[in-house]
């Protein structure tokens, strides 16, 4: 009972997921996530804790994409799609999307080319 708990600031450029989030009746919510995106200042509830700490919010150049997969079905996706998001924008995944990785274009010569692979 009692002990220090240290408040978490995020700027506009930041963002955090809260893992088993508190609502506002004080009832927790095992195995839910939570977005917090800055500007804000919080103190996270006994037993919430934060997934990756505090993350910048991912800035896509002209040339940069990232590759996303659905957690769980949301809007026109079901779990386990895959699709790109590609820049100039700055992202914030919501908390039913993964990140899978980063992705830059690859500028080819008018008498180059690549091989593409399926991997379903």
């Amino acid at each position: 009972f009692g002990g220090e708990v240290r408040v978490t600031p995020l700027t506009t450029r930041q963002y955090c997921v809260v893992l088993d989030p508190i609502d506002g009746e004080g009832n927790v919510r095992l195995g839910q996530r939570e977005l917090r995106k800055g500007e804000a200042s919080f103190f996270l509830y006994p037993g919430e804790k934060l997934e990756n700490g505090v993350q910048g919010v991912h800035v896509l150049g002209e040339e940069d994409a990232l590759l996303l997969r659905a957690r769980e079905g949301f809007g026109d996706h079901k779990p386990g799609d895959r699709w790109l998001v590609a820049g100039p924008c700055d992202y914030i995944p919501s908390v039913e999307i993964d990140i899978i990785d980063r992705r830059k274009t690859i500028p080819l010569d008018e008498n180059e080319g690549i091989y593409v692979r399926d991997t379903r």
